[in-house]
């Protein structure tokens, strides 16, 4: 009997918070509590579905003293060795420890691009990889099984419907159908006002999306990610890389229905206002 591949994840978690910085100074953003659990365990979550997982956290090596708590207690027998120290009933093990799990510092200029790199380095040569932003969940979906059901060898996204006052915020896709499939034909990293009523007119709202924190890419993105010339005076993006992609190769855009909560929003300024979120 054939054993089953093993899904390659990288989680991108290497910002520093700077939106939410009265708070996250002292704790990672994607460790805000949600619903009484770490925001990132709810992704650890959703990433069982890809098991059996390989799964890499890429984190600021600001957060180092943190990472090697995290480590202890996310990873293999965490909850049974906090279970002996408090001297608690034995209790079913959580879903994240389903997976194997390493954590690696992020090196080299920030940006969601070295993250990804980064985490690239860590896994297999071959293959896809999914990635996953630990600072967005979509407490009503698992986008992860859906961009699992992409065939292999396919590069595609994660977006959600236009809303013309989040596309600011977020990158907007614009897409074209090929049959019973969406494909993205451009991509506009946080357009302006001006330029999201444009695009609009152009294309019509039914054909805008925003881009969501999830991503399925083949090996031969990264490896033009990782040979592709960065403009030193600015931040290399991943939506910008993925729309340089698309005019030569066909990108696909799964979409989830499910809201998204964002732990770095900085409408939320304290943890805990996360939490009710979810409830």
């Amino acid at each position: 009997m054939s054993r089953q591949p093993i899904t390659q994840v990288v989680v991108c978690a290497g910002g520093l918070g700077t939106r939410v910085a009265t708070w996250a100074r002292h704790l990672p953003k994607e460790f805000t509590p949600v619903a009484g659990r770490p925001g990132i365990l709810h992704l650890l979550d959703e990433l069982t579905a890809l098991s059996p997982a390989q799964v890499t956290v890429v984190y600021h090596p600001f957060y180092e003293p943190f990472i090697a708590w995290a480590k202890t207690t996310l990873g293999r027998g965490g909850l049974a060795a906090y279970q002996r120290a408090a001297r608690l009933p034995r209790t079913d093990l959580p879903l994240s420890e389903q997976l194997d799990l390493t954590f690696i510092p992020q090196r080299g200029r920030y940006a969601d691009v070295t993250s990804v790199l980064n985490g690239t380095d860590h896994l297999r040569a071959a293959g896809d990889v999914f990635v996953a932003f630990a600072d967005n969940l979509y407490p009503h979906d698992n986008p992860s099984r859906a961009l699992a059901a992409v065939p292999a060898g396919q590069t595609a996204v994660l977006v959600r419907r236009y809303h013309p006052a989040e596309a600011g915020h977020r990158g907007v896709a614009v897409s074209h159908r090929d049959g019973a499939e969406l494909v993205l034909t451009d991509l506009i990293e946080k357009p302006s006002p001006e330029r999201a009523r444009e695009l609009e007119g152009e294309h019509g709202a039914s054909s805008l999306w925003l881009l969501e924190g999830r991503a399925r890419l083949t090996r031969a993105f990264v490896d033009q990610l990782r040979h592709a010339p960065m403009d030193p005076g600015t931040e290399p993006k991943l939506s910008l890389a993925i729309r340089r992609y698309a005019t030569g190769e066909p990108v696909r855009l799964v979409v989830t229905h499910s809201a998204v909560t964002d732990l770095g929003n900085p409408t939320v300024d304290r943890p805990s206002t996360v939490a009710a979120l979810m409830r």
